[in-house]
């Protein structure tokens, strides 16, 4: 298999994230909703109807990125979130300028109540967690000196925290050596200049905190 516009085998974290998005589509197919519901006038100002007149694959993340935002708020169901999971979760890796941060996209998690989906859901969204962290990280480390730097790793991990997994996992690619400048990052801003989403996972900042001090 040949990158298109290189011409070369494309790289193994690339392969990793077509894996892994390819088994959330998998896990998650479904038929399309007739309907999202919700409070009349949201659902129009949001345009929620293209969402369920688009094929999935070729929703934008300008088209999505209301409905995430809003979805269990003012409109949207379990029902609907799900069948647009596998593509949430693609554009927030393929384009993160029109997507919402992992904090927003994996803290829908917990309001879907997701733990109690079957077990071939929940690690394929654990596998895909995991791309998303890996390349959080390499972003990170590509933007170091930048003043976004961090703030992608932070960001993942917040979500990860917020869609209720205990961070111990996640936060051990924090001792590889690639991650060291992000590691003394978090060590010098937490816990008074973390990011504000964190306040609605404390469990998952005792668990942070804990691992930078120890």
């Amino acid at each position: 298999m040949l990158d298109d516009r290189m011409n070369v085998p494309p790289s193994p974290a690339k392969v990793r994230r077509r894996e892994a998005t390819e088994e959330l589509y998998r896990q998650f197919a479904a038929p399309t909703p007739s309907v999202i519901e919700g409070c009349p006038c949201c659902i129009e100002k949001r345009g929620v109807d293209v969402l369920l007149s688009t094929p999935l694959r070729a929703l934008s993340g300008l088209a999505l990125r209301p409905y995430v935002f809003c979805v269990f708020l003012t409109f949207g169901s379990t029902r609907d979130f799900r069948y647009l999971l596998p593509r949430i979760f693609e554009i927030s890796l393929v384009d993160r300028r029109n997507s919402n941060g992992a904090e927003i996209v994996l803290g829908k998690l917990r309001r879907a109540a997701w733990r109690q989906w079957p077990q071939g859901e929940r690690d394929a969204i654990t596998a895909f967690v995991h791309v998303w962290l890996d390349q959080a990280i390499s972003e990170d480390v590509s933007a170091f000196m930048d003043d976004s730097f961090g703030w992608e790793t932070e960001g993942v991990l917040c979500g990860i925290a917020r869609a209720d997994l205990p961070l111990d996992p996640w936060l051990a690619r924090l001792h590889e050596p690639v991650a060291a400048p992000i590691l003394a990052d978090l060590k010098a801003r937490c816990p008074g200049e973390l990011s504000g989403f964190w306040d609605d996972a404390p469990a998952g900042v005792a668990e942070l905190s804990a691992f930078l001090t120890a």
